[in-house]
């Protein structure tokens, strides 16, 4: 009709149609990737690792510093558990070699000291005897390991550990007496009637000898950790 305006075309171009097509799919693919994101959160999974009880190597190092009222009782403390230890169980096993070589050693040349026939007989003993000592002790420690401090303290000690420890004593007393009467004063020649073999003589000396520098070193380091006690309360 005249006067009156023509409607806009009902088609749009086609390259306004494609873009239009392509943002509508691109923003739907941005929607279902947020939705796939929130369905499925991040699972958290707690840890079941528990504390460090008290028991443990560094629990008792946190109470005794906890229960330490200075530096060198701390020290003290500290020492007291790191000998406490499976490492120093695992030494204390490796000390049965020295018994066991006692015991071979006497065992060999039971004969061949003339000059002093209870020089083999002690270090048979001796090793015998010491053996059954270290075996109850690293039992003892094995069966307590895992048992309170408070009831490791109240568990009386095994009569039969003193009895073992007393012959120790008086059994090393008597190797003393046959061993240093002895020195200087026996012959390597099997001929003679005063005839000790060097072998059987000389580790049962030095095995007695370095009880006495052990002894001599552990008092050395009670006297240094006592001075450094004193020095560092004042």
């Amino acid at each position: 009709m005249d006067g009156q305006e023509d409607p806009p075309p009902f088609n749009m171009p086609i390259p306004a149609l494609d873009m239009q097509k392509k943002q509508r799919v691109h923003l739907l693919n941005i929607m279902r990737a947020n939705i796939s994101n929130t369905q499925s959160p991040p699972s958290y999974t707690q840890d079941q690792t528990p504390p460090p009880s008290y028991e443990s190597l560094y629990g008792r190092v946190k109470a005794a510093k906890q229960k330490s009222t200075s530096k060198a009782g701390f020290f003290v403390s500290f020492l007291g558990i790191l000998f406490g230890t499976l490492g120093c169980t695992v030494c204390l096993g490796l000390l049965l070699a020295l018994p066991v070589a006692m015991i071979a050693i006497g065992s060999i040349y039971i004969h061949d000291c003339p000059a002093e026939r209870y020089i083999p007989i002690y270090l048979i003993v001796a090793g015998s005897v010491g053996i059954i000592a270290n075996l109850m002790g690293l039992g003892k420690k094995a069966k307590n390991r895992n048992e309170q401090q408070e009831e490791q303290e109240n568990v009386k000690g095994n009569p039969l550990d003193y009895i073992i420890n007393c012959f120790l004593l008086a059994w090393f007393i008597a190797g003393n007496v046959w061993v240093y009467r002895t020195h200087g004063h026996f012959s390597i020649d099997p001929t003679q009637t005063d005839y000790c073999h060097p072998t059987v003589y000389w580790f049962a000396f030095w095995v007695i000898t370095s009880t006495y520098i052990l002894i001599g070193v552990i008092c050395l380091f009670v006297c240094v950790i006592g001075c450094f006690a004193a020095f560092t309360s004042d």
